[in-house]
């Protein structure tokens, strides 16, 4: 009887058995269509049906924008993962560990070298899916490495942040990174050297407070949230009701906050054509 439950059963069991479809296999949008993951990377995370430009993870955003997806990712040392010993639900060692898994970084932003169309830039990309984006220590030791990198060889910087802002778990530290990034800023500014910001969904918070809304110029990708605090705390701040476009890439364009709006798909041109302006009255 043992051998016909233990040996037999699961043989016949695993030839009948359905085989499990991939978790990954399809995607859904915030309008309730699912995209074939194939057909999702094709389209450069954007929706067929309402054209929603969907978070994209770093490599991939890397890979669409610089010269045949090649580029030399620029390692930062970690600092210490917790100096407040933080813990709410989890521990805040156990959330770091956890979006390191999920997404095979360190932090939320990758550095990298590379070029577009021949021309050499230093991009630091946002992940979202690492904690929000939220920018603590290490985001912002990344932004002054690239800082620095950009002033020692004389290239022009671009930065795509996805982030709902500060840290929590790291307190008046991850505060202090608004300051920080600005300084780094300022050294890329000085040396005029090109400093471009492309502002996908969300930039809000301290990430939208300091270095975010620094660039030469500011792209934004169709349909980002921006800005620096949500929605409700605005309208019971002011006791009056906000339009339901505030806060939009095409509401900040109306109002002269950002130079342009740009589809995804044609933003490596985009960055290009600017680029090569610039470099060429350089």
């Amino acid at each position: 009887m043992n051998w016909l439950t233990n040996y037999i059963k699961p043989k016949l069991e695993s030839l009948v058995k359905k085989k499990d479809v991939p978790k990954n296999l399809w995607i859904k949008c915030l309008c309730g269509n699912m995209l074939y993951y194939k057909d999702y990377e094709k389209s450069l995370g954007v929706c067929n049906e309402c054209g929603t430009h969907m978070r994209l993870p770093s490599d991939s955003r890397l890979k669409f924008l610089l010269d045949d997806g090649k580029y030399e990712k620029i390692k930062v040392p970690v600092n210490k993962i917790d100096p407040l010993s933080f813990k709410d639900k989890k521990k805040y060692k156990d959330r770091i560990k956890e979006a390191r898994k999920k997404t095979k970084e360190d932090d939320a932003v990758v550095i990298a070298e590379g070029k577009i169309e021949g021309i050499d830039v230093i991009l630091v990309v946002f992940d979202f899916s690492f904690m929000g984006g939220s920018m603590g220590i290490s985001v912002g030791d990344n932004i002054l490495k690239a800082s620095e990198i950009s002033v020692k060889k004389n290239i022009p910087l671009i930065i795509i942040p996805s982030s709902g802002g500060a840290r929590m778990q790291e307190g008046i530290l991850s505060l202090m990174q608004m300051p920080r990034t600005i300084a780094a800023i300022q050294k890329v500014k000085e040396n005029k050297i090109p400093y471009i910001v492309v502002l996908s969904d969300p930039t809000t918070g301290g990430v939208c407070a300091s270095f975010a809304m620094l660039g030469d110029i500011l792209i934004a990708e169709k349909g980002a949230t921006i800005g620096f605090a949500g929605r409700r705390v605005i309208e019971q701040t002011i006791k009056e009701t906000i339009p339901d476009n505030f806060q939009t890439a095409d509401y900040l364009l109306e109002h002269g906050m950002i130079d342009m709006v740009v589809h995804r798909k044609d933003l490596k041109q985009k960055i290009y054509k600017i680029l090569k302006f610039i470099v060429k009255k350089n």
